[in-house]
């Protein structure tokens, strides 16, 4: 960067008189003005052959001196040859590279594609009265008739002028210098005039070889037009839109965050329209003082080209004028013919922006881009959307119709596009290469998701600036910390230099200023900033920090108005330190967009009193608004401050009523609470403090390698005082154990290598590669005790005997260690036994050890040899044999017999065939050998008696058990007839102690199958993988303990037993949903074929209703959903085309089956409260009546016998209000029995209607971009679900009143199932959706209850909770985790507890973690007291 290459020139009296900058370790380059007036010889006399000059490093620690050679000298061109040319260039050489010096990259400017116009620069100047030097941010222009090219001041920061005389200017979009400030004008312009990199060479020819060519990496900034040379990896995607808006004028690219959009617009989709006879014009909604002001702005320059910009800004408001009032049509004609083109591609860039605006500003756009007839036969309209602003677009009433006329999502770029971007423009420059594998390193580390674009491009821009005489390097890219640490380092690198430790409280400010938290939305955008927002240390800040650095972007408005914003979207989620503010910050940030959004709706409602803040908003103002009060808008302060003088006013009417009682009331309240707060607060603080504390560890312990540790931390966290965070910490360690009967881990330096287990599962040893070994005893029944093992250094093999009584490991050393297990005893480790060395092996080299069932023989491969030890002979025990290994052999273990070894020998195939094992029996005593079985694979039983058999036969996986001692077949080989659960290999994972059960992985799930009979003994579904996202290395267990039946595995970091329970625990949900008091679930499987009913509040997986559907079986869609009566007696399921099957809930008995009227998908404005995508859809009245919707025709009947009650078409209610034929209904449930909601879609009201008459017998009154609304069963409150997703609260009356909202948004996702609900009690409402689940109370301002299922730094992509049933008293949600398994989760803290307790074995603190703790917990044993 610039920084370490700068030099300050002085004079003989030390005082500065221009810059220069260094291009070698050595060679500066200055004016050759300047070097005159350092020297103060006469203009245009050149200096002597020994003059020297005396030189500085201003920005460097130290600022190094020096006294430089003037090298050589060009003077500048005389008066009568215009300004610069050839000439003003001077080379200065050091003696020695000056200290914490580096040179600058100089960029050849003769290869820039666009000319340099455009490119944002930046240079360093020294003015009067600042010794410290000021920065200027420039914009470039076209080159000039001598070769110099103009730079234009930018924002209102510092003008060139004669300080920066000799300096480098550096180009932020070539990532290099491009030249060197000669000249400023001192007119009224604020230009400047600099020499091009190729004309100092021109100049001075020896500086050729230190000229590169652009980068051509782009960084965080999005490919424009002229790049289209260096843009790759999009080049089919760019055909497939120029062909869809050959065929739809409209087109919107939709597209994750970092996906490419802008880039693929911009420069791959524009150069090719513009090929085709078009001109372009790019339009973004938010850089104009309104979308239309910004329209006009993109077009201006079409119609009168080269204007200045104070012509601009003159001219501006005149075209946005003629725009409003006449639309586009003549515009684009005078621009057609100014340009020379056929038609014209209009590129809306960052479409969401819209929803930004205020209403008539987004009106104003709407008539002249939006309407259907807006546009003129030759514009073509090319939008680029976020994927999580379409369902918000789509849904908006002037937005909608447009843009998705024709949507064209971008997906990830695969592998061969990403590798095309990384080496496509590096191969195409002769001198720039790759160090060998490192193109396929960063390939590798880029990985595919949306997300990881920019940092990619980021990378590969800063990898080009630290290349090595045309190399990029692996050193380069590991400084960088690669693609995932890029952009994280490099936003610390320039906080670290540019944010003084005094400025760091304004900066982070700036920063979360610069986001924003779209209402219904969990994820955080960046926002653009005016620098009317911001005081004047924030934009003087933000100056500095967009001048140099690519955090940060400052640009002006279409109507002058300077801004700022961040570089790109990737800072927010990528960069720790903003992530984390955003994090802490994001009360404020929802608080903040929920007022702006509540002001517009009161400003719609002319001010409506019922509109004004509610007391949940009028808390944040008091909370926020001390210390954020810059951080909120004048009109939206102006609104908050309306709402108060509307309740203080309300407030003193009623205390006007009540002021004495109240006043007495208040003192006794304020004594008492008093009396308490000084009893108990400082014992309240301590116990919040360090619940918090200890939830914050487990948070960061749980993708540690102590995951019981971690659940440990949360149940010290909840004991010690319940916040909300211990709360959600519990959930969220619950949720990741739950799958588990137990959960073994231990505080090891890294992941479990190796583990073995005794046949019941009581005693486990672990082991790691670089550290020790731990021993669980009652590691299943509990409580667990965990004990460390002294060992030399790593530990390379565990065994366990069958029993359990004894265990043995394999030290690095090659040293064989045994000891007898005592559980019951105060130290469950028996005295260590070093066995004796072997003669005749190599003793480092020990691997693959095994005991025999009762624990007298060990058995291990040492070098080229199989060694037995007898463990009852001797004082360590003694060598009892030794033979030679078995080529490929793999595992070892001692026979039953005591004669025997048994090695198990895994061989490769010939090409193209799959790898064999042999199972050899091999005599000890005579050292001969003899197959004991042979398969694909080979599986020993625990007692050594018997083994699994896996063949491939057909394409089809073979199962059976054979008996060791003569090989034959016992029992019925199994072949798996479910296709669910067919591996594709051999996949038995383990043999039980008997060799008759075996547990086989398929995708879908274990099978445990009984090998005497061939039959399937359970399914069970697959646990969610480890956090490294794999299953482990070691051999997983089959235990059993009592009559249980145990999957032992180890994960990344920890030991689980999976319980295998009896039965199809695996089954394919279509629709599910829970009985009104939560005690059951029922259930439609996914092809409709049954419906079943199953307990909810135990784990026994009986069926206790189940029963056919009708054939040809009604596969239930997307977002169709069962209906229960308000008795929770009956249940509606549809079964066909306008086909509703009712059955009582128990039993699933039938008691009728309803034929409504066939849904037409041709008919218009059809609706429904649940309808999919043929508009029908089905539901139970107040009365316990089934109504059905298909279509507009709304049908009642009863439930009990078929019959029909009533009919009516919802037409005559559209029509009634005046809606558009084409208007979609929503017609849905309210409390009163006999009625129905009929919503018409863009006309104001919810219109309660009488089904047996069909007329409108009350309207609740809300505006009009309601899309569904819900009530609660006393008819008190309604919900309302509004464009965007938006949910609110109220309490019906005349009129109604909000009394919540807006909440959060349903769900991200169109397609994510969420639950929103009133439940029992009044005004209780809860929302399961985005994560989260919260349940308001009417009146009251925040939750009542709040579970996060993620922690806030979890990308929310990655960690998708679902919900889709709710019991009526709150207490129990189906749910579903992102690894799909789920089922009902009761939503009790304390059960929570009680069952991570059970899991984790009751685990203790050891002292060592009590000394670790961060804070002091009540007690070391939070399981001790949990019955």
């Amino acid at each position: 960067m610039l920084e370490q290459a700068l030099l300050r020139i002085c004079d003989g009296r030390g005082t500065a008189v221009g810059l220069g900058f260094l291009v070698s370790d050595t060679v500066a380059l200055t004016c050759a003005h300047v070097v005159t007036a350092a020297l103060g010889t006469p203009v245009g006399t050149p200096p002597g052959p020994d003059a020297r000059v005396s030189v500085d490093l201003p920005l460097v620690a130290g600022r190094p001196r020096a006294e430089v050679a003037v090298e050589w000298w060009l003077p500048p061109r005389g008066p009568g040859d215009g300004p610069g040319g050839a000439g003003d260039v001077a080379v200065l050489r050091f003696d020695a590279p000056p200290p914490g010096a580096r040179p600058v990259r100089l960029v050849d400017t003769e290869a820039s594609t666009d000319g340099l116009w455009g490119h944002r620069v930046r240079a360093f100047g020294l003015l009067t009265g600042r010794p410290g030097g000021v920065w200027h941010a420039g914009v470039l222009r076209g080159r000039q008739a001598d070769g110099w090219v103009q730079a234009d001041l930018v924002g209102g920061g510092y003008a060139v002028s004669h300080g920066f005389s000799g300096g480098p200017v550096w180009d932020d979009r070539l990532s290099g210098v491009v030249g060197m400030v000669t000249v400023a004008d001192t007119g009224e312009t604020p230009a400047s005039y600099l020499i091009p990199t190729d004309g100092l060479a021109a100049a001075w020819p020896a500086l050729v070889p230190l000229v590169s060519p652009p980068s051509p990496f782009r960084g965080l900034t999005a490919f424009e037009e002229a790049d289209a040379a260096v843009f790759h990896g999009r080049r089919n995607e760019s055909d497939q839109v120029v062909g869809a808006l050959e065929q739809h004028r409209w087109v919107t690219v939709v597209g994750p965050s970092g996906s490419g959009k802008s880039s693929l617009a911009l420069a791959g989709v524009a150069p090719r329209l513009r090929a085709r006879g078009a001109c372009v014009a790019v339009v973004r909604p938010a850089s104009g003082s309104t979308p239309l002001a910004a329209l006009a702005a993109a077009l201006l320059p079409l119609l009168e080209p080269g204007l200045s910009e104070t012509r601009r800004l003159a001219r501006l408001p005149g075209l946005t004028d003629e725009l409003r009032d006449h639309g586009l049509g003549g515009t684009v004609d005078r621009c057609l013919a100014r340009q020379g083109a056929d038609h014209l591609l209009l590129v809306v860039d960052q479409l969401e922006e819209v929803l930004q605006q205020p209403e008539d500003a987004e009106g104003e756009l709407a008539e002249v881009l939006f309407a259907a007839d807006a546009l003129p036969p030759p514009v073509q309209v090319l939008a680029t959307l976020r994927a999580d602003f379409l369902e918000p677009v789509l849904n908006h009433p002037r937005l909608g119709p447009a843009a998705g006329r024709h949507l064209h999502a971008l997906r990830p770029l695969g592998a061969d596009g990403l590798r095309e971007i990384i080496t496509a423009s590096v191969d195409a420059l002769p001198g720039v290469s790759y160090e060998p594998g490192l193109a396929g390193r960063v390939l590798a580390d880029t990985g595919t998701e949306p997300g990881a674009l920019p940092l990619l491009a980021l990378t590969l821009d800063l990898l080009w600036q630290r290349q090595e005489d045309g190399l990029l390097t692996h050193r380069a890219y590991d400084g960088l910390g690669g693609v995932t640490g890029a952009l994280g380092n490099h936003a610390d690198r320039i906080w670290a230099a540019h944010v003084e430790p005094g400025e760091e409280t304004d900066a982070r400010r700036l920063f979360v200023q610069l986001v924003r938290l779209p209402l219904g939305s969990a994820v955080a955008t960046r926002r653009l900033v005016r620098r009317g927002d911001l005081g004047e240390e924030q934009w003087h800040l933000a100056q500095r920090l967009a001048a140099h650095t690519r955090l940060l972007v400052t640009d002006r408005t279409t109507d002058g108005t300077e801004t700022v914003e961040l570089t790109h979207e990737a800072l927010i989620t990528r960069w720790e330190k903003l992530t984390a503010w955003v994090a802490e910050d994001r009360s404020f940030l929802r608080w903040r967009e929920t007022v702006r959004h509540e002001r517009d709706r009161w400003q719609e409602a002319d001010h409506a009193p019922e509109h004004l803040p509610t007391a949940a908003a009028l808390a944040g103002a008091e909370q926020w608004l001390p210390d954020r009060e810059a951080s909120v808008g004048q009109a939206e302060r102006e609104y908050l401050a309306a709402g108060r003088t509307h309740r203080r006013t309300r407030a003193r009417r009623r205390r006007a009523l009540l002021s004495g009682l109240a006043t007495a009331m208040a003192l006794i309240l304020v004594f008492s609470v008093l009396y308490l707060v000084e009893r108990r607060s400082s014992q309240e603080r301590a116990a919040l403090g360090a619940s918090r504390a200890l939830a914050q560890a487990a948070a960061a312990e749980s993708s540690a390698t102590d995951p019981a540790h971690a659940a440990l931390l949360s149940l010290a966290a909840y004991d010690t005082s319940p916040t909300q965070e211990a709360e959600n910490e519990l959930l969220r360690q619950y949720l990741q154990n739950a799958s588990y009967d137990r959960v073994l881990s231990g505080d090891i330096a890294d992941s479990y290598s190796y583990f073995d287990t005794s046949r019941d599962g009581e005693v486990v040893l672990t082991a790691s590669r670089r550290s020790g070994a731990v021993l669980f005893v009652r590691a299943l029944t509990g409580p667990v005790r965990m004990v460390r093992l002294p060992s030399a250094g790593a530990v390379r093999g565990v065994a366990v005997s069958a029993d359990g009584k004894r265990a043995a490991y394999i030290q690095r050393d090659g040293r064989s260690v045994w000891f007898d297990v005592r559980p019951d005893a105060q130290r469950p480790l028996g005295p260590l036994h070093r066995l004796p060395h072997a003669p005749d092996t190599e003793r480092s080299d020990t691997l693959a050890p095994a005991l025999s069932a009762d624990g007298t023989t060990f058995v291990a491969r040492v070098g080229k040899r199989l060694v037995r030890w007898d463990l009852d002979s001797g004082r360590h025990g003694t060598v009892a044999g030794n033979l030679p290994t078995p080529e490929n052999t793999f595992e070892v273990w001692p026979a039953p017999d005591g004669r025997t070894l048994l090695a198990l020998v895994r061989e490769g195939g010939a090409s193209g065939q799959a790898r064999r094992s042999r199972l050899l029996a091999l005599d000890l005593a005579t050292g001969s050998s003899r197959v004991a079985a042979q398969a694909d694979t080979i599986h020993v039983s625990g007692d050594r008696t018997r083994a699994a058999l896996c063949h491939r036969r057909g394409g089809t996986t073979e199962v059976s058990g054979h008996r060791l001692s003569d090989g034959a077949r016992e029992g019925v080989a199994y072949r798996e007839k479910d296709r669910r659960f067919a591996s594709e290999g051999c996949q038995v994972q383990s043999v039980d102690h008997a060799g008759r059960r075996v547990v086989i992985r398929a995708p879908s799930g274990f099978t445990v199958v009984d090998l005497r009979s061939g039959t399937v003994l359970s399914r069970n579904g697959l646990p969610a993988p480890s956090s490294d996202g794999n299953w482990g290395t070691a051999r997983p267990w089959i235990v059993e303990s009592g009559r249980n039946l145990y999957y032992v595995h180890k994960g990344a970091s920890k030991i689980g037993f999976l319980p295998l329970r009896p039965g199809n625990w695996f089954v394919e949900i279509g629709q599910q949903t829970l009985t009104r008091d939560g005690r059951h679930m029922i259930t439609v499987l996914a092809d409709g074929s049954r419906m079943q009913v199953h307990r909810a509040r135990e784990a026994d997986g009986r069926v206790l209703a189940d029963v056919p559907r009708r054939k040809p079986y009604h596969v239930p869609e997307a977002g169709e959903l069962l209906s229960l009566d308000r008795t929770g007696r009956l249940v509606a399921a549809r079964e066909g085309a306008g086909l509703v099957t009712v059955r009582e809930v128990t039993t699933l008995r039938r008691t009728a089956t309803i034929t409504a009227a066939a849904p037409s998908r041709s008919s218009d404005g059809g609706g429904g409260a649940a309808g999919p995508e043929d508009d029908f859809g089905y539901f139970f009245d107040g009365g316990g009546k089934l109504v059905t919707v298909s279509g507009t025709v709304v049908e009642q009947w009863d439930p009990r016998t078929g019959r029909r009650l009533a009919r009516f078409d919802a037409v005559t209610v559209r029509s009634r209000v005046g809606g558009a034929k084409d208007a979609r209904l929503w017609i849905g449930p309210v409390p009163e029995a006999g009625r129905v909601s009929v919503i018409v879609l863009d006309r104001p009201g919810i219109h309660l209607v009488d089904v047996a008459t069909g007329r409108t017998v009350e309207t609740v009154r809300t505006g009009d971009d309601i899309l569904a609304a819900q009530f609660d069963p006393s008819g008190k409150y309604f919900a309302i679900l509004r464009r965007g997703s938006i949910f609110e609260l109220w309490r019906r009356g005349d009129p109604p009143h909000k009394e919540l909202g807006p909440l959060r948004s349903l769900a991200e996702l169109d397609a994510t199932p969420y639950v929103a609900s009133f439940l029992e009690g009044e005004g209780r409402y809860l929302v399961a959706a985005d994560n989260a689940l919260r349940i308001y109370r009417i009146g009251e301002p925040g939750y009542e209850t709040f579970y996060s299922f993620v922690r806030p730094g979890d990308r929310q992509t990655r960690a998708q909770h679902t919900f889709r049933g709710v019991s009526v008293d709150g207490s129990t949600v189906l749910h579903w985790g992102p690894d799909d398994r789920g089922g009902p989760l009761h939503l009790s803290p304390r059960r929570w507890y009680r069952d991570l307790c059970d899991i984790i074995g009751d685990r203790e603190f050891t002292a060592r973690e009590a000394q670790l703790l961060p804070a002091e917990p009540r007690t070391l044993r939070p399981c001790a007291g949990d019955d």
